[in-house]
């Protein structure tokens, strides 16, 4: 996945791309050791060659690296989240480390019971059960450092990181001596806090190291590596206090450097990368699973012809490395697929927002409603825009329905996406958050910018490498850092994801999140009240799709009325439209359209379970129909909208798509209480329906605008 930035010449993606691929090699390199030293020494080759020796050899060279540098990335990954409130970082990084380690030592301690040949830590009395919960940890032990070592950094990081490094480095040494009480994996434990405190106190020294690989750099690192294994053992110095710290730590330096190198091979990277992301399911589903190919696969691969065992004797570590690791992310698939998220994280839970109010996190079942948009309402009052509300009686005559039209063109960052993003990044700020992340087409991005920017907060924004120069140039000038990536949704989020996770800043998704849901609707509230106020209260609302927090809003600010709610998307890009028959998040290809920002390849879990009961229709527009009522905006109102906003107006020209043979007018059969006022009733005395429109945004290119407004509007509108 292509990466780039629009400052420097160190994308912040590679970083976050070659700590994934540390990630991923360093759990292969977990597994291939335990397969070697669990499974395969234990066969009996009998093929006369000192192959499983060697394999045995290997592995041992390897120990200084392996742990030492994953804790090294868990450290870097963990950095900004030590700074934090603990309330805001206890529950991901403690709770949820203990909840997974308790909960894997059960199932581990279960499982092994059923292979009691297989050596590995197992707790065979409740007494050992309870000593590995709580002093001696399992073969699980990562999980349980994690969370004791994040309670360590974050309690301790007022003392000065020298002290602390060479408190934690002096443990580590005596630690390897063997000097000091460690049964079971409690010396892992002592030895590799200080990798983990040097991600959290020197990772900006450690990702400069990385980002400035080189292959003079690997070599030479290599070499210092090599050197440092060879005389340690020809000393016989790992013994020695500091020896076989100072060689894991030449080793980490090494293995920043050679992920740097491998994240930029066209193969080797994506794919170390994209593991890097999964360790956790490898790691915690592996060792029942070996136990089981041991059981299955060590006495036939024993009794092998001599000249298959020949064979095999070489290549058996690797094979059984590659099918360890595809069972493992095999057996996470099916366990999530049978709905067992919970093996895997803390249960959601409601969290209570700084504003006052109860939100659900965007995965829990409790949605939000009405009451949140209003609260949305009252908190952005004197913080966005309240935008105007237009009329056109040309664009009445053109739609046979009165069309009242919110200009969030108008709003501070050209879009209504100001309003989520305001809500959710104050929020966020008055949490303790000291950045954010986003990922979009533009417009969201652009606002999250602006957001942080006036509460004091680091943004960093993810954009397509196709983006609109105009937003990007929005979103830079409002001080963001921006980083472009893929073409897709899923490309973007997944850099997003991997940022905010390096970066300890939390993700503002562009729709799927309860806080910008809520935000969006307050600009449908605004106008469904305006229409009240002229005493021409709405029918229909009509709002543009993209991912889906628009729409969600608009339905949750009409909820408990008689208003309709209709989405428009791009023709080829109506993911709703196909969702809502389906029944649930249905994906799209998305075919070219001039409007870029309705154009995700999906809509939202959470916008849709808002929408799924209270969308009405979805009109399917086309590039013309697009260009026809930017048009109309631009002559009539003379207002610039772009092409996505502009999609809200071609919608509710063609409403009668939707609406059946009556058209707009059928509308009309809705039930009015109270009657409407005089403003609805053409001169010939007939009720006209009101229908609102939201022109989503304003932030188009001046060549685009000078293609759509020309004579020849149509010629090469697509191009």
């Amino acid at each position: 996945m292509p990466t780039r930035t629009e400052e420097g010449s160190a994308p912040p993606g590679d970083r976050v791309v070659w700590a994934d691929v540390a990630k991923g090699a360093c759990i292969v390199l977990v597994v291939l050791w335990h397969v070697v030293v669990k499974d395969y020494l234990r066969v009996d080759w009998q093929v006369g060659l000192p192959v499983p020796g060697a394999w045995g050899l290997l592995g041992e060279q390897l120990l200084p690296l392996r742990m030492p540098l994953f804790f090294a990335i868990s450290g870097i990954f963990a950095a900004n989240a030590v700074a934090r409130p603990w309330r805001v970082s206890g529950r991901s990084r403690i709770a949820r480390n203990l909840y997974l380690y308790a909960i894997w030592l059960l199932i581990h301690t279960a499982l092994l019971a059923l292979a009691p040949g297989f050596p590995t830590d197992r707790a065979t009395s409740a007494g050992d059960l309870l000593t590995q919960l709580t002093v001696t940890p399992s073969n699980l032990w990562y999980l349980y450092a994690l969370a004791l070592y994040f309670v360590l950094a974050k309690a301790l990081r007022r003392v000065h990181p020298a002290v602390l490094l060479a408190a934690a480095g002096a443990l580590s040494a005596v630690a390897a001596t063997g000097l000091l009480d460690s049964p079971g994996n409690r010396g892992q434990v002592y030895q590799n806090l200080v990798f983990f405190l040097a991600g959290v106190h020197l990772k900006p020294y450690l990702t400069r190291w990385a980002d400035g690989a080189s292959t003079r750099r690997l070599a030479g690192t290599g070499a210092a590596y090599a050197i440092g294994l060879a005389a340690m053992a020809l000393a016989g110095a790992q013994s020695r206090p500091g020896v076989y710290l100072l060689v894991s730590v030449v080793a980490v330096a090494f293995g920043l450097i050679a992920a740097a190198r491998l994240a930029r091979h066209r193969l080797a990277g994506p794919a170390l990368a994209r593991l890097g992301r999964r360790t956790l399911p490898v790691y915690v589903i592996r060792m029942p699973v070996l136990a089981l190919l041991d059981r299955i696969l060590a006495a036939p691969v024993a009794g092998l012809p001599g000249p298959a065992r020949a064979l095999l004797v070489t290549v058996y570590p690797v094979l059984l490395t590659a099918l360890l690791l595809a069972l493992s992310l095999a057996a996470h698939r099916g366990l999530t697929a049978l709905g067992a998220r919970r093996l895997f994280d803390l249960p959601r839970r409601a969290h209570s927002n700084p504003e006052g109010e109860t939100m659900p996190r965007i995965d829990a079942p409790v949605l939000p409603d009405r009451t949140h948009v209003e609260e949305a309402a009252r908190v952005l009052s004197g913080r966005v825009v309240r935008t105007p509300v237009l009329h056109s009686p040309a664009i009445d005559r053109l739609a046979g329905a009165r069309i009242l039209l919110k200009a969030e063109n108008l709003q501070d960052g050209g879009s209504y996406k100001m309003r989520g993003a305001m809500l959710a990044v104050g929020r966020l700020a008055a949490a303790g958050h000291t950045g954010v992340v986003a990922q979009s087409t533009g417009n969201h991005a652009v606002a999250v910018a602006l957001a942080a920017r006036r509460h004091g907060l680091a943004a960093t924004v993810v954009l397509p490498v196709d983006a609109a120069p105009v937003k990007v140039d929005r979103a830079r000038a409002a001080g963001a850092r921006v980083v472009r990536a893929g073409t897709t949704v899923e490309e973007r989020l997944a850099v997003a994801r991997r940022i905010a996770e390096v970066e300890g800043h939390p993700l503002v998704d562009a729709y799927d999140h309860p806080d910008v849901v809520a935000g969006q609707g307050s600009a449908s509230l605004e106008l469904i009240e305006e229409a009240a106020r002229r005493g021409t209260p709405l029918d229909a609302l009509v709002v543009p799709v993209g991912g889906g927090g628009g729409i969600a809003g608009a339905c949750l600010a009409a909820a408990g009325s008689p208003i309709r709610v209709y989405g428009v998307e791009p023709v080829g890009c109506d993911s709703l439209a196909r969702s809502l028959a389906a029944g649930r998040p249905t994906p799209v290809a998305p075919a070219p359209s001039l409007a870029d920002g309705l154009r995700p390849g999906c809509v939202g879990d959470l916008p849709f379970a808002v929408a799924r009961t209270g969308v009405r229709g979805v009109v399917r527009v086309d590039d013309d129909a697009i260009v026809e009522a930017f048009r109309l905006l631009l002559l009539e109102l003379k207002v610039l909208v772009e092409p996505s906003g502009a999609a809200a107006l071609a919608g509710a020209l063609r409403l009668g798509e939707v609406t059946g043979p009556g058209g707009v007018g059928g509308l009309g059969e809705v039930a009015r209480p109270g009657g409407v006022g005089d403003a609805a009733r053409p001169s010939d005395g007939r009720w006209q329906p009101t229908v609102g429109v939201v022109l989503t945004g304003g932030n188009v290119e001046a060549d685009l605008v000078a293609r759509l407004a020309g004579d020849r509007m149509t010629a090469g509108v697509a191009a």
